[in-house]
């Protein structure tokens, strides 16, 4: 049986009724009938909101999951980062993982500092407090980004499924590091 994470814009396409949700919802069916392991990115969680804001906590984002009938995934978890995950629903790390996560940060986004505080440095903004405005935004949408595919990468699932170009786009630097298959909502469900 194969292992799915579905990333972000997945969910946004069942909310929104995008063009990929029956694929997402196919993909869903799939591991209620146990004929799939289908996980999504608990970062999302972090991601920032319609509004503009964030989630205040995790429980507001399995309610939204569980309005979508997308509750019942299971959810691949990201390495613990102060003021972006949430402490029941991220891991603690050590040299291998944030080796990993800077190897997919450096991928992504060469032109972003992987540490917060260079960030701020770099930009003549304050680190602390931490105050999301949207500058800061801009690194924590990447953070986000690299924690998504990082968190499937750490799981060792093996398709990736997110119609991001930017994951496509790093498809084989992303595989080599373990991301197993990326894959499009429609390509995803025709693996199942």
């Amino acid at each position: 049986m194969l292992s799915f994470t579905l990333d972000t814009n997945c969910v946004i396409d069942v909310d929104e009724h995008r063009p990929g949700e029956p694929s997402v919802r196919s993909l869903a069916d799939a591991h209620a009938d146990g004929a799939a392991d289908v996980a999504v990115v608990a970062i999302m969680a972090s991601e920032k909101q319609r509004g503009g804001g964030t989630l205040d906590n995790f429980g507001i984002f399995k309610q939204r999951l569980d309005l979508l009938r997308l509750g019942q995934l299971g959810l691949c978890l990201p390495l613990c980062y102060f003021d972006i995950s949430y402490w029941d629903h991220c891991l603690w790390s050590g040299p291998v993982e944030k080796e990993l996560d800077l190897r997919i940060h450096q991928i992504f986004f060469t032109d972003i500092k992987p540490d917060y505080r260079e960030f701020c440095d770099e930009k003549g903004l304050p680190s602390s407090p931490v105050i999301w405005d949207k500058t800061r935004h801009i690194w924590r949408n990447a953070k986000c980004d690299v924690q998504a595919i990082w968190s499937h990468v750490n799981a060792r699932r093996d398709v990736f499924v997110s119609n991001d170009k930017n994951f496509h786009d790093h498809a084989a630097e992303l595989v080599a590091l373990g991301a197993g298959r990326i894959e499009t909502p429609a390509t995803g469900a025709a693996l199942r």
